[in-house]
């Protein structure tokens, strides 16, 4: 008579580890992808470029309209991230802020508003829903302009013209 390799419940366990592994590593990339919002929108050519601001409530400083200049900013050589400049008109005057650290997650867009310069300090924050390619609804807000709600339409892919 021959001897089996292996007893009849050896193989049993490792299947076993094997699955179960299986299992708690798809629930951990399902948590990952869902949990953490990703850096920069997207592919650049999905959102680089310029908007025209559509206001549809002008916060505090009654903003009337404005534009949007998404670009990819070299911080330092070899460093390059999504950045963006967003001027909002307000009766009186122009108001000038940055957007920086620029973040997706599905068709949600955030970033942080910079004041003075992409540099200067945190005065505020964005949070739009891509609808199309080229079309962004949401707000802006900050301490001294409110909340500014606004649908921004991509009209040039470049962000110079």
């Amino acid at each position: 008579m021959r001897r089996s390799l292996a007893k009849p419940g050896a193989i049993v366990l490792p299947a076993v580890l094997v699955t179960v592994l299986v299992v708690v590593l798809a629930a951990a990339s399902l948590a990952l992808a869902g949990g953490k919002p990703k850096e920069g929108w997207g592919s650049d050519s999905s959102f680089i470029g310029r908007y025209h601001l559509k206001v549809t409530d002008p916060g505090d400083k009654g903003v009337r309209g404005g534009e949007l200049t998404l670009f990819i900013q070299e911080e330092f050589p070899g460093s390059e991230e999504p950045a963006g400049i967003l001027k909002l008109q307000t009766k009186n005057n122009n108001d000038v802020v940055y957007l920086k650290e620029l973040k997706s997650q599905g068709t949600t867009r955030t970033a942080i508003v910079k004041g003075g310069s992409f540099l200067g300090p945190t005065i505020g924050n964005f949070k739009a829903t891509m609808k199309s390619p080229g079309v962004l609804v949401g707000r802006v807000a900050t301490k001294g302009l409110g909340t500014v709600r606004a649908t921004f339409h991509r009209y040039s892919k470049k962000p110079t013209q």
